[in-house]
């Protein structure tokens, strides 16, 4: 029986892909972005960000999976694909429906692939796209393997859990403040209703007159054992003290101490964003590769 695709159709879709993105790590590691975690994190902000609350149906409206029999073996999102092992041969036809159903006002169309991928390198060049010199860096910390740091925060400063705190108006401007989104009692219930939230890993550093001044969220996903920072960041008036990176340090114990083996996370170009890149290697990331942007105009 042919492989075929089909719109995303009910919540037990939703369950499927869950499972896909989770057995896809498997093979895929760490050089992949669409893994449970970041799937189950989007979806999540996705159902809070307008006025009236979307159904998880809803969001994933626009998306596409590809079917071998029962199996699902495929998924595109808007931004974001993931083919299973043996099924990379796909890509062409997962471009061609991206092109057809995502294509922006200007009619250009963006893929992030990998650089040793040359399967879908060569399968973009085929269609006309061109390499851009954006790329993200994707990092790991082996945690079975390297000694996490010591790292103290500054006299006066101490360390809570978002869910421990009775205030959550600062919380949602330190969201924002990695994010770029104004976070509200919806979105994080949302997110501490997924499965990979674990209330050890969103941190919130508060100085001396109780004000947040920093933030370190992440998510754990048990089955592959993995954590999967989401941001650090810090204001502006409490930089250089080391703040951001003891949360970081912290998060990473706290990691340990739950199981997991490996933490990874996704930054910006160390050209244009030294700083992040930076507080990463200084506590002990190890580079993974880099993701390069795929550009093609006038999709027809």
């Amino acid at each position: 029986m042919a492989v075929v695709y089909r719109k995303y159709n009910a919540i037990n879709d939703y369950k499927k892909v869950c499972t896909f993105l989770e057995n896809s790590y498997e093979f895929y590691g760490t050089r992949f972005d669409n893994n449970l975690t970041l799937f189950e994190f989007q979806c999540a902000l996705s159902l809070g960000l307008q006025e009236k609350a979307k159904s998880i149906d809803e969001v994933l409206d626009k998306v596409f999976l590809w079917f071998d029999e029962d199996q699902l073996v495929g998924l595109l999102e808007e931004d974001a694909f993931c083919l299973a092992q043996n099924y990379r041969f796909l890509f062409d036809e997962v471009v061609k429906v991206g092109e057809e159903n995502y294509s922006n006002a200007e009619n250009l169309m963006e893929w992030e692939v990998y650089e040793k991928d040359l399967d879908y390198e060569n399968t973009l060049l085929n269609r006309g796209y061109s390499k851009s010199d954006e790329y993200w860096v994707r990092r790991d910390f082996e945690l079975t393997q390297t000694q996490v740091p010591d790292n103290e925060l500054p006299e006066g400063f101490k360390i809570e859990s978002v869910p421990n705190l009775k205030e959550f108006d600062e919380v949602y401007m330190a969201y924002k403040l990695c994010y770029g989104i104004l976070f509200n009692k919806k979105i994080l219930q949302n997110l501490i209703e997924t499965s990979t939230y674990r209330k050890e890993l969103d941190l919130v550093a508060v100085g001396p007159d109780t004000n947040v001044v920093a933030l370190c969220s992440g998510r754990y996903e048990e089955a592959n054992k993995l954590v999967t920072i989401e941001a650090v960041s810090c204001y502006h008036d409490y930089r250089e003290r080391g703040i951001s990176k003891a949360l970081l340090i912290h998060q990473l114990k706290a990691a340990k101490e739950l199981g997991a083996n490996k933490a990874t996370v996704y930054t910006a170009m160390p050209e244009k964003y030294p700083a992040p890149n930076k507080l990463y290697e200084s506590v002990g990331f190890k580079l993974v590769g880099r993701k390069y942007v795929w550009r093609k105009v006038n999709i027809i």
